[in-house]
């Protein structure tokens, strides 16, 4: 049975358990976003492999973020890879080692109770990793046609989603929003650096056009996802 699930002709959703990575299959290579927990390299290579490519031509690793479960074996991948990584310079510094990870939002209860073990819980602190580009809102990572950076704080400072023109516009909404049991929502709180920023955020993203919205939690929203976007940010202004 194929890792790789294909969304799309050259993009392709690679679920690692309960956070997802997606990859697009370029002429140069195969990009990546995002890379799960520890351990899920081994997953990862199996779906580059899926598609008719070997691990160590993967060219590009896209970061929404710093969090463990999106960064978690970006590490193992590029010690057989040569692949350029790109990340938010706020968030670059976490992942390179070189940053204590954050705690948990304090602001919320299970936060302060569970921030101080989750700290130490070998999952979430993986092996550093450095940025070789450091992307920003409005950049574009000359990927494809061209893969449009979105700033989107609030999940972390330095969270950024990603935008393919093509097929009717498909976002990749990382941790700026979820899709979880058939439901779009916010970010959960207690990963939540600034709730209020992650608001604006989810608005920002729903006045773009897209049809297609793909998540690091929970499943692709396909056919007028902006619309969902726009319902959800009409209710959480009232």
């Amino acid at each position: 049975m194929s890792v790789a699930e294909e969304i799309f002709p050259f993009i392709y959703a690679v679920p690692l358990g309960y956070v997802n990575a997606f990859m697009l299959a370029g002429e140069e290579g195969p990009t990546l976003i995002d890379s799960g927990l520890r351990g899920s390299h081994r997953r990862i290579r199996q779906a580059i492999r899926d598609i008719g490519r070997k691990p160590e031509e993967l060219r590009n690793v896209l970061i929404t973020h710093h969090h463990a479960d999106h960064v978690g074996s970006l590490a193992p991948l590029l010690a057989n890879s040569g692949a350029e990584v790109w990340v938010h310079p706020l968030d670059a510094p976490v992942v390179a080692g070189e940053k204590k990870r954050p705690y948990p939002n304090p602001g919320s209860m299970a936060g302060r109770i569970l921030g101080p073990v989750l700290t130490r819980v070998p999952q979430n602190n993986p092996s550093p990793a450095k940025a070789t580009r450091l992307v920003n809102d409005g950049d574009v990572v000359p990927v494809g046609g061209g893969l449009q950076v979105i700033g989107t704080p609030g999940h972390t400072a330095g969270h950024v989603s990603f935008f393919v023109p093509e097929h009717g516009g498909v976002l990749f909404a990382g941790d700026a929003a979820a899709h979880m049991f058939g439901r779009l929502g916010k970010p959960a709180l207690i990963f939540t650096e600034d709730m209020a920023q992650a608001k604006e955020s989810m608005r920002k993203l729903a006045a773009l056009e897209f049809e297609t919205a793909c998540f690091g939690h929970g499943t692709v929203l396909k056919g007028g996802a902006n619309l969902d976007f726009r319902r959800y940010v009409e209710r959480m202004a009232k």
